[in-house]
């Protein structure tokens, strides 16, 4: 049997653990555990869930100890691995990172654009806390950081901790369009090989093979041209979240060399975005009225009870299984190939050697390692310079509290561009945001 090993889920107020917890139920021959760990600041919200994640491992995982705890000591002592999925401020936050952008005709989502900046200086504070609290007890605890926006906190983490070489960022992103891409292909993902660049939530893919050397890049890249784009689970997917999906078809009409992340669309169709989007609600409204009831009804049901009987065990195929695959991939140095996130250092080698890039690689004992890409073009280049710019003044001006550097960010942004609207927003966030950041 493998090693066993002893976890930490920092977060676990979010609605997304009870599926994340079926995964590892399903995966504990793989990444057996001895001790899961509970922590969250806000004791209620993860109340919600605690009787139901209880239930579970008492009946699928007995032999595993159980913790729920709001003691940071607690949480970060003695432990392998720290699964991070942080949202500084909640849902009332994320509503406003929406919200407020809208006011100025300005794409409103939580992860591009003025909201994700906004989210990104609230998790740089965290996760800079968060991180010194680790590393006051253990240099060797792996960070498995899910805290968004990936890009933002990846390149602050690498600024605050240049040493630190067990912190590793994830974004389930190109994991999930791969398992659509296998659908679509009829072709199981795990035999899938991707060659990949960009930044997190701003890239391409260029090659798509299997294991055997089979190419599926232009059946695949026709495809998307000719038809719309559906997510492997689009049963289960809003209105809103499909349409992210059906502008790739658009871009590729457009543009057919690479196929974009899903993401692509707020930086490239900004406007016909704001035209669809409702002020008053959002895409924080819409799943805090589906997914999130839908998991805490359900968690509610396991209170009293004693067995499973009648209730469902959730599970997640793209977030859990990317979580726990990555960690087996370190605790087994078994170097699996990821989509992985790492310092450019020549990886890409016309493009800023400091800036954090996304492409593929491989994860074992010593981390992520990015395959070498080569050169890339002038359009994805430009493109790329102007967004790395945007995240690394973002950065600066939280180090700093640079309310310039913050305007400079903000108008870089493809989805901004217009200083005064750049300078409306930011000084409407900076307001909303009083309580977790501050600039000068």
């Amino acid at each position: 049997m493998r090693k066993q090993h002893v976890i930490t889920i920092s977060g676990a107020g979010s609605a997304r653990v009870p599926a994340l917890v079926g995964t590892l139920v399903n995966y504990k021959e793989r990444f057996p555990l001895s001790k899961i760990i509970f922590y969250d600041i806000d004791e209620e919200r993860m109340g919600f869930m605690e009787a139901y994640n209880r239930l579970v491992l008492r009946s699928y995982y007995p032999e595993c100890e159980v913790v729920f705890t709001t003691d940071e000591d607690e949480a970060y002592r003695n432990v392998d691995f720290i699964f991070c999925q942080m949202r500084v401020g909640k849902t009332a936050m994320r509503s406003l990172d929406e919200k407020i952008p809208l006011r100025y005709g300005l794409v409103g989502q939580e992860t591009c654009g003025p909201g994700g900046f906004a989210y990104g200086m609230r998790s740089l504070g965290a996760m800079k806390e968060m991180v010194e609290k680790v590393r006051s007890y253990s240099k060797d605890t792996w960070i498995l950081n899910y805290t968004n926006p990936a890009a933002i906190v990846a390149l602050g983490l690498d600024r605050l901790f240049p040493d630190d070489k067990r912190i590793l960022n994830l974004c389930d992103q190109p994991f999930s369009l791969l398992k659509s891409y296998s659908k679509i292909l009829g072709v199981p993902q795990e035999s899938l090989r991707a060659r990949y660049f960009g930044l997190n939530h701003f890239g391409w893919f260029t090659e798509l093979k299997d294991t055997e050397g089979n190419d599926y890049f232009d059946t695949l890249r026709s495809y998307l041209k000719d038809h719309d784009f559906k997510p492997f689970n689009a049963e289960q997917r809003s209105k809103s979240w499909l349409d992210t999906y059906v502008r790739v078809n658009k871009y590729m009409k457009l543009m057919d060399e690479y196929i974009p992340t899903t993401y692509m669309q707020y930086y490239m169709f900004p406007d016909e975005i704001v035209a669809e989007s409702d002020p008053d609600y959002t895409r924080a409204d819409e799943s805090r009225d589906s997914r999130e009831r839908e998991v805490f009804e359900l968690c509610a049901g396991a209170a009293g009870k004693d067995h499973m009987d009648g209730l469902e065990m959730l599970t997640n195929s793209v977030f859990g299984n990317l979580m726990v695959e990555v960690a087996e991939s370190i605790a087994y140095d078994l170097n699996r190939e990821f989509i992985v996130m790492v310092k450019n250092q020549g990886i890409i080698d016309n493009f800023e050697p400091e800036a954090i890039v996304e492409v593929a690689g491989t994860i074992g004992k010593d981390g992520a390692k990015g395959y070498p890409f080569g050169p890339i073009k002038p359009y994805y280049k430009g493109l790329m310079e102007g967004q790395y710019a945007y995240e690394l003044l973002t950065v600066e001006a939280f180090l700093e509290k640079d309310y310039t550097k913050a305007l400079m960010a903000l108008t870089l942004n493809r989805t901004v561009v217009d200083p005064s609207k750049a300078k409306a927003v930011l000084d409407d966030l900076m307001e909303a945001n009083k309580d977790y950041w501050t600039l000068r």
